[in-house]
């Protein structure tokens, strides 16, 4: 938002929501495994049940590196762009070239120190 570049800035808001909230959602599913994992007697479903709780586990904490990769790279990409704000975009030639009729010339020097 500093930056005023606002699309980026609710695209970046919209991408870690939807990280949060994939987050939450694995939460929520390991929680049920878990208590789906205590109600069960010992056995395959139990088994099954505890499994199905370290997949989500798994995947939650997926989700949160997913998270902070994403915020760090927005905090850089924000960095970057307040920094380079300032820098002038004139890639074009010299302007000895623009005096002489548009045509670029090569030079070549040689310096020797003593």
């Amino acid at each position: 938002m500093y930056n005023h570049q606002f699309l980026k800035a609710a695209l970046v808001v919209a991408g870690e929501g939807f990280i949060v909230y994939k987050t939450l959602d694995e939460l929520k599913l390991e929680n049920d495994a878990i208590d789906r994992a205590a109600a069960l007697p010992p056995g395959p479903d139990q088994d099954f049940a505890l499994e199905e709780q370290t997949v989500h586990q798994n995947r939650k904490i997926s989700w949160i590196w997913w998270g902070v990769a994403a915020h760090l790279l927005s905090m850089a990409d924000a960095y970057v762009d307040a920094h380079l704000s300032t820098f002038e975009e004139d890639f074009g030639p010299p302007e000895g070239a623009r005096r002489r009729g548009g045509v670029p010339e090569i030079r070549l020097a040689y310096r020797v120190r003593f």
